[in-house]
């Protein structure tokens, strides 16, 4: 911490720190220094820091490759699923209907 570098300051530069940071004095700095709370910063912890959450590279990398992986599963899906279905109406269509099959073929007699 820098502030175990530094004393204190006056009871006349106690409040130069905002929302309740800490004021102390450097001996080679001439204006006081603040050491601010957590969700604060700046020179007198004037800059209040929204609680965020980033993805870091590595993360966001990641989630990329998982939405790419089951985009890709969902299109071999759907291609399968094609192709199934347009051979199972390609064989309904081969197949003789009922009463072509039970039809009887007449045929010359043999001399």
């Amino acid at each position: 911490m820098m502030s175990d570098h530094g004393e204190p300051c006056d009871p006349s530069e106690a409040s130069f720190c905002m929302n309740g940071g800490s004021c102390y004095m450097i001996p080679s700095v001439s204006t006081p220094s603040c050491q601010c709370t957590d969700n604060y910063k700046g020179s007198r912890c004037e800059l209040f820091l929204l609680d965020s959450t980033a993805l870091d590279g590595k993360e966001s990398g990641m989630i990329a490759a998982v939405v790419i992986i089951v985009l890709l599963i969902v299109a071999m899906l759907v291609v399968i699923i094609y192709y199934t279905c347009k051979l199972k109406r390609t064989k309904e269509q081969n197949q003789p209907t009922r009463e072509q099959y039970w039809k009887v073929q007449h045929r010359e007699p043999r001399v």
